[in-house]
């Protein structure tokens, strides 16, 4: 019997031209995976001169080069025999949709931008050398065989490769067109249906808010209306495609079985009766993988059988569909950043504001005082010590992210008795629970525990704990801080009876910057880091910390496991009121949230004789308003409830309709100052304002006042 030698394959000629040397060498390490020759050159001329000494499956070719450009170049190339058919790749850095039309015009078969994606590249150019490789076979047969029907068979399958080919380049357009997360799964499943299969599902799982939720899709080439995936999976792949609706399960719900396919499998299966109301055949269910997504796709065939051709195009397909996604989720993520890294620059803005403001208040009150007045001395010195004490805290927490991030915190880690941890951290939050008139409650369950760690920081994260459940808890509420110890591990928790966490948000409530409100009338501060620090420096301790909240309304519950130990401690008297040298004048009345910008500013302006009572939210200003109809409005524009510009507008509207309104916010955009005009504010002033620019602004409403304190219009 004779045995027939395999015929050695010979490698096929790619050239490449492109004038920068450096992307021939890019070029011959992306495509030497398919070990054919790579034949560079750097202008048109040397490429015309290319193809009349050799013979090329595909031409690679830079549109942008001096001299004769791509399009002069690809023309030349086509009035040639030997290259008017030669497939030609334009790679650009630039995709025009005219230069896109010239060249597709001259013959182009793609574009591909520039720099290029390998896997890409090497799949379009080998689909070309394959081609150029059979027609090749079929010359060397034609010599044998029937030359017009090889020639016949040639071209067909020419055709379907060039189909194919444009099929995969016009995906690729399409699919790149669009950033948009559901954008992106419409395309998907609109070009499968009209290439790949009759029916065509996607569904992803991890693009919504919540990390196990699905995002599905699905077309027809017919535009018919066909059932949702959860209800496909759970009745026809159920019955009819059992092993396609096991991968299924397995791949968007991790529930793995015994007789599971491969996460990276190519299912197919017969149906049964069940799908005959479809017509579907068989179904192909494809993974959609990403790097933190997951997801498949299914293409429903009317057809009992499907081509080797057909499924090699179907993966083709399917992986510049995740190279589409994975740019979707990449730019959504990038977008959610950038905004949440805006919202925290204004609100660090006006965070930093509002403690300067009290500040330069005090410092006002310190030059306008008598000489020798120890008390006003005394309370301004508190009012900027308070407040510097404020700054710190904030620029200290930015400064524990930024040694998280790089990696450069160091603990010094010793056994400390959680009962030093406890008292340590009440003692640094005793003052929020004072100004709100809140009550601590400590349990000393583990009065006896000790941990091994830093003891600054375990306070730390404790005190963060405390002051988190007293800014979301109302004025009197109740706070709780208890303390266990089994199994070494040491647990502490914190609860509150106050606002709670909305569900929807409960999964970013550890992360950077995570607000749930970042309204302008929010009424609680603060710059969205100290939960995240209270996570990492937990986990550093190698801990972990988890929140539970039944809702809106139900108060929260944190805990803290440490590996060993537990605490204590209480409140204290609230500190008095400083209020200076009142006497008749004009009427005014502060709108402020702040209790240190309140005063402060309360006793720089009675201090300059005026008539001063404060407000701390929009209705009880409005009550107040009511009662002592001022001459003068200060108004905070971030007020609980009811924001600034409600205020004004309703000030306008009834009680103080001529009366003078001097915004003081540390909010500075011009939205908000547009805003301001509209609401009839008459001066919008950014913290810390100075306090000669306000006194001025009073003062000029103050030259048509008689001694009973009445403005003469």
């Amino acid at each position: 019997m004779d045995i027939v030698a395999p015929v050695p394959r010979e490698p096929v000629n790619i050239l490449v031209v492109d004038d920068m040397r450096e992307q021939h060498v890019v070029m011959r390490t992306i495509l030497e995976e398919l070990q054919e020759n790579v034949i560079t050159v750097a202008s048109g001329r040397e490429a015309l001169k290319a193809v009349l000494e050799q013979t090329f499956a595909v031409i690679l070719l830079d549109v942008n080069m001096p001299g004769m450009d791509g399009f002069e170049t690809a023309s030349l190339l086509r009035s040639y025999r030997r290259t008017a058919s030669t497939p030609i790749i334009f790679v650009t850095a630039y995709v025009d949709d005219a230069e896109m039309k010239r060249g597709y015009s001259l013959g182009a078969v793609d574009y591909i931008s520039s720099p290029v994606i390998p896997e890409i590249l090497r799949s379009k150019v080998r689909v070309f050398v394959e081609m150029h490789r059979m027609n090749l076979e079929l010359l060397t047969r034609a010599a044998e065989r029937e030359a017009f029907l090889l020639a016949e068979a040639g071209r067909t399958v020419a055709e379907h490769a060039r189909q194919r080919a444009d099929f995969l380049a016009n995906a690729s357009h399409v699919l790149t067109r669009s950033l948009e997360i559901g954008t992106t799964l419409q395309r998907i499943v609109e070009l499968a249906s009209t290439e790949l299969a009759e029916i065509a599902f996607v569904a992803v799982m991890g693009t919504g808010e919540s990390p196990t939720e699905i995002t599905s899709r699905s077309a027809t080439r017919d535009r018919s209306d066909v059932p949702d995936l959860a209800a496909f999976e759970s009745n026809t792949l159920a019955v009819a495609f059992p092993l396609v609706s096991r991968f299924v399960r397995h791949l968007l719900h991790e529930r793995a079985e015994d007789d599971s396919p491969p996460v990276d499998g190519f299912l197919t299966e017969k149906a049964a009766s069940h799908a005959s109301s479809l017509r579907i055949q068989r179904v192909s269910a494809f993974p959609l993988l990403t790097d933190n997504q997951k997801g498949v796709i299914l293409l429903c065939s009317c057809a009992t059988d499907i081509s080797d051709e057909q499924i090699t195009l179907s993966r083709e397909f399917v992986s510049r569909a995740a190279i589409a996604l994975e740019n979707a989720l990449l730019f959504s993520e990038i977008r959610e950043g950038d905004r949440r890294k805006n919202e925290f620059l204004a609100m660090l803005a006006h965070e930093l504001r509002n403690p300067l403001a009290p500040i330069a208040n005090a410092a006002a009150v310190m030059r306008s005082a008598k000489p020798g007045d120890a008390e006003v001395l005394r309370w301004a010195g508190e009012i900027v010590t308070t407040q510097v004490e404020h700054m710190v805290r904030i620029v200290e927490d930015l400064l524990d992210i930024s040694r998280i991030a790089r990696g450069a915190v160091t603990l010094r880690k010793e056994p400390v008795p959680l009962s030093v941890v406890i008292g340590r951290a009440v003692e640094t939050s005793r003052p929020h629970l004072i100004r709100r008139a809140q009550n601590l409650t400590c349990d000393e369950g583990a009065v006896d525990t000790v941990v091994n760690g830093d003891v600054v920081r375990l306070a730390q994260i404790v005190s963060n704990l405390l002051n988190n459940a007293s800014k979301f808890t109302p004025q009197g509420g109740h706070i709780s801080l208890s303390t266990r110890f089994s199994d070494s591990t040491a647990s502490i928790t914190v609860a509150d009876d106050g606002e709670g966490i909305d569900p929807g948000f409960m999964p970013h409530i550890f992360e950077l910057f995570a607000q749930a409100d970042t309204s302008l009338h929010r009424p609680q501060g603060g710059l969205g880091i100290g939960l995240t620090l209270v996570r990492h420096l937990t986990e550093l301790h190698g801990g972990s910390v988890e929140c539970r909240s039944d809702g809106l309304g139900k108060g929260t519950e944190f805990a803290i496991r440490l590996p060993g130990a537990m605490a204590e401690r209480r409140g204290a008297a609230r500190a008095p009121v400083v209020h200076l040298n009142r006497k008749q004048a004009m009427r005014v009345l502060i709108v402020e949230d702040i209790a240190a910008s309140a005063e402060s500013l309360e006793a720089l302006l009675t201090i300059h004789g005026y008539i001063v009572r404060c407000a701390g939210d929009g209705e009880s200003a409005l009550r107040a308003a009511n009662e002592m109809r001022p001459d003068v409005v200060v108004l905070d524009i971030g007020l609980p409830g009811m924001s600034g510009y409600e205020v004004a507008c309703r000030l306008r509207q009834d009680q103080a309709k001529s009366c003078l309104i001097i915004a003081l916010s540390g909010y500075g955009q011009e939205e908000h100052i547009r805003r301001a005009q509209e609401a009839g504010i008459d001066h919008y002033l950014v913290k810390p304002a100075d306090p000669s620019v306000l006194l001025d602004a009073i003062a000029a409403s103050d030259k048509g006042h008689g001694s009973d304190g009445m403005a003469i219009r």
